[in-house]
């Protein structure tokens, strides 16, 4: 508390009853706060930048603990955007900010139109485009130096076919057990992994 204080951060005591309210009955820890929605980036500005080298694309995730979990991925790993589309996917809502337990602070995050626009502009930039999809080369195969776009896709269907066709590279991840693949939050940490592995 004194910390918030001391950075001007206006700080009440509250009865339990008062913060379940606040919360809508969710599960808050004994703490609650009101913040204003979070902005998004600027796509354009970003790809611009040099020092800009890895972008996540993610097609159509909506379960927004997913989505919160491909944040905490791309804080974790250096990811300099995630590019989301404006429509049929989820956003920053609270539930998705809650479950990155804090990277949505750090993460930058774009909201575009088109995302197979926003494919063909970063193309124009000098990126490869690797889609998470089945069918394609193993990561460790792949050279991801220099300039990379990931592109992975809805928890179900998977990445949309006519963002799929803007793609460069298919990338899959090999799969050892009964289960034929990982969740979407898992499959971006392993090939978030390898990229940057092989960037450093």
């Amino acid at each position: 508390m004194g910390e918030a204080k001391r950075a001007g951060v206006a700080v009440r005591n509250l009865a339990l009853d008062q913060i379940d309210r606040l919360a809508g009955r969710g599960v808050h820890n004994g703490v609650v706060a009101e913040v204003s929605e979070t902005a998004y980036a600027d796509f354009d500005e970003i790809v611009e930048k040099e020092e800009t080298n890895f972008v996540l694309i993610v097609d159509s995730i909506t379960d927004p603990q997913n989505f919160g979990a491909i944040l905490r991925v791309a804080d974790g790993f250096g990811v300099d955007v995630v590019v989301i589309p404006e429509h049929d996917s989820v956003g920053l809502t609270p539930v998705a900010v809650k479950a990155s337990a804090g990277a949505s602070e750090w993460v930058q995050v774009a909201q575009v139109t088109n995302l197979s626009r926003a494919i063909e502009t970063l193309k124009k930039s000098g990126y490869w485009i690797y889609a998470a999809a089945e069918n394609g080369e193993r990561p460790d195969a792949i050279d991801f130096t220099g300039k990379v776009a990931l592109v992975v896709g809805n928890e179900g269907k998977g990445i949309r076919r006519n963002v799929l066709e803007h793609c460069d590279r298919t990338v899959t991840i090999p799969m050892s057990g009964h289960v034929g693949s990982f969740n979407v939050a898992t499959a971006t940490a392993i090939l978030c992994y390898e990229v940057r592995r092989q960037q450093r």
